[in-house]
């Protein structure tokens, strides 16, 4: 960290797939003994499921390890499932020197912490086989050639053995870790003419789940009938009846252990023991029927499921409805002003300059120039359901390696903070960030929040970019093509639109260009034309902000000048103008104007050409007046 950066001591938490909720138990568990030891915590993730490649923009939320704020660093390898990602953030993590742990995986020459896997799969096994004693097991592995799928199978294998028992291959089938494998793997079980199990070992409890629903369904019951252990101890785990006989990462040893570590690697000495290997705790339970299933226990967890369906279907609508207004938004700032009636814990929402803006060339051509400076776009900082404190902002620009304006005082109020990436065509265009530690913080709930808002961003700036083009498109149509000013049609549609903003009054001047057939016939056709635009650009020039200026004929132009903008002194202006020009000797013709003017009261279009026709003859006479003067 650099020296004063930051008033807190900060860790930085390196992980990915924060849907899993082993993950998120693993993360928080860090995240409570780091608040103990008085450290603030910086969450870096993305919610990247398995068998999904990496986006650029979920890969780029992991150059905050970068931040200069951070004294140390945790990182959880087996949450990211990409050995390139993983690579990418272990040598860049080497490359700055910061003090880091690695939890879940012995990675080679790095202080790391690692779990007891087989010893602790083999208590499962061993209590199901050497103290149920059924006489039919079947098991269901993981992924075939997968190390922790192989080294359960040798463990049961290994029991079996010691036990006197032959592994019997039929009883045996790949769940591949998941759901719809195991199913397959059951129906196998469950048909032909083999003696039925009595005895299921699952390598996870998402198998062991679904071999008690699956038996369930016909009419077999748990534990009466079969017993069943899965392993790992996951969350959901607890809404299942009956409850599995597992075994569980012992969250507080792995923190404690971890933060010991990653102490003495801050203060500069290295830990004795490179590699430190944590105990899972077996959890006997009534899958087995070791534990007796008690009704009030079951009627507690329908409830605590009941609460958790109501928050995630209120959760569904208020998404819907943060989506159903994106064809209302117009402009960034209105999206601004409405994220923070959507987000239900403090956030803050940082966004790439550059794609906040739509008038540039880069721009309109892609993504790739972006010079990916970032602006604080928006920040909520008390949300509730039914009120919230917002403070929608719009230009607040942030220096390199910054991850929040103010970063101190907002880590005054909250003790962990989550960021996650935001991204725009696949490629990250900022982080949205969200106080882990405050009421109404949801994982869920913030990966919905994140992916709505890729989406509405990316609608609104295709939206805003098309009506870009439309207004480039009407203007053209309302545009002199040679001089750029307005040309007839257009004048009368700038004026319509002024009176209909309550300007009335104007000044009306009627000018034409002098002896253009003259600088035709003798400098030629290019000269015409360029006199022609050299008044046009003086003519408008002089006329200042607000006016209209329009071509009206081949050398004839109307302004119109609000009142109260100078008008009165427009012709002055406009013939010191040309009077500089005919001094530079730029061309070889000289610039002559003629000019009329006339009050205007705008009730429709017929008071503006009774203006113009006044003003015309005004004109006619500056025009015969400038012709008796050359003779």
């Amino acid at each position: 960290m650099s020296e004063d950066s930051s008033r807190h001591k900060v860790l930085g938490i390196v992980c990915a797939g924060l849907h899993d909720t082993g993950a998120q138990n693993s993360m928080l568990a860090l995240i409570e003994e780091a608040k103990k030891r008085g450290y603030k915590v910086i969450v870096m993730t993305n919610f990247t499921y398995y068998h999904m490649e990496y986006s650029p923009a979920e890969i780029g939320i992991y150059k905050l390890i970068g931040s200069p704020v951070l004294d140390g660093l945790i990182l959880m390898p087996e949450t990211i499932k990409s050995d390139i990602v993983w690579k990418m953030v272990l040598d860049d993590v080497k490359s700055r020197g910061l003090p880091f742990v690695c939890v879940d995986r012995d990675v080679p020459d790095c202080v790391s912490i690692t779990f007891n896997y087989g010893k602790a799969f083999e208590q499962v096994v061993r209590h199901i086989v050497e103290v149920h004693k059924p006489k039919r097991i079947n098991f269901i592995g993981g992924i075939e050639n997968n190390s922790f799928s192989e080294e359960r199978l040798s463990v049961y294998k290994k029991v079996l053995a010691d036990n006197g028992r032959e592994f019997e291959s039929e009883r045996f089938g790949y769940g591949q870790f998941w759901e719809n494998p195991t199913l397959e793997v059951l129906d196998r079980f469950y048909s032909g003419d083999r003696e039925l199990p009595d005895a299921i070992i699952c390598v996870n409890d998402t198998e062991a789940m679904t071999v008690c629903n699956y038996l369930r369904q016909r009419g077999i019951d748990v534990p009466d009938d079969v017993i069943v252990s899965g392993f790992d101890g996951i969350e959901e785990e607890k809404y299942t009846f009956p409850r599995l006989t597992t075994a569980a990462i012992d969250l507080e040893s792995m923190s404690v252990r971890t933060l010991d570590l990653l102490d003495q690697l801050i203060h500069g000495e290295q830990p004795s023991e490179r590699l430190s290997v944590i105990p899972y705790t077996l959890r006997i339970s009534q899958s087995c029927g070791c534990m007796q299933i008690n009704e009030g226990d079951k009627l507690n967890k329908l409830l605590e499921l009941y609460v958790s369906r109501k928050n995630f279907e209120r959760h569904e609508r208020r998404m819907f409805e943060y989506c159903a207004h994106t064809a209302g938004l117009n402009s960034y700032d209105q999206l601004a002003a409405l994220m923070p009636q959507y987000g239900e814990c403090p956030t803050w929402c940082c966004i790439e300059t550059d794609l906040l803006k739509d008038d540039d060339d880069k721009n309109a051509e892609g993504i790739k120039a972006r010079s990916h400076e970032l602006k604080l776009f928006m920040s909520s900082k008390n949300t509730t359901h039914e009120q919230f404190e917002d403070t929608y902002v719009f230009d607040i620009p942030m220096a390199p390696g910054e991850l929040l304006p103010d970063l101190d005082s907002i880590l005054d109020d909250y003790d962990a903070l989550l960021f996650a990436p935001l991204s725009y065509q696949g490629e990250g265009m900022g982080y949205i960030a969200t106080a882990i530690d405050s009421e109404g913080f949801d994982f869920l709930f913030t990966q919905r929040l994140i992916s709505n808002t890729n989406h509405i961003f990316e609608t609104l700036k295709t939206k805003i970019r098309l009506q870009k083009a439309y207004a480039e498109v009407a203007d053209m149509h309302m545009r002199d093509p040679m001089t750029g000013i307005y040309n007839r049609r257009g004048f009368y549609m700038r004026m319509a639109e002024l009176s209909e903003d309550c300007t009335k009054s104007f000044s009306l001047f009627s000018v034409d260009l002098d002896r253009l057939k003259y600088i035709n016939d003798t400098f030629g056709h290019y000269a015409g034309d360029k006199a022609i635009i050299t008044a046009a650009e003086i003519v408008n020039r002089s006329a200042g902000e607000g006016a209209v200026c329009a071509r009206f004929g081949g050398d004839e132009f109307i302004v119109v000048i609000p009142e109260g903008n100078g008008g009165e002194s427009y012709i002055d202006r406009v013939y010191a103008e040309a009077a500089r020009f005919n001094a530079s000797g730029e061309e070889s013709f000289e610039l002559g104007l003629s000019i009329g003017n006339a009050d205007l009261i705008i009730t429709d279009r017929e008071n503006i050409d009774i203006a113009m026709k006044a003003a015309d003859e005004k004109m006619y006479e500056c025009k015969r007046r400038h012709h008796a003067e050359r003779k």
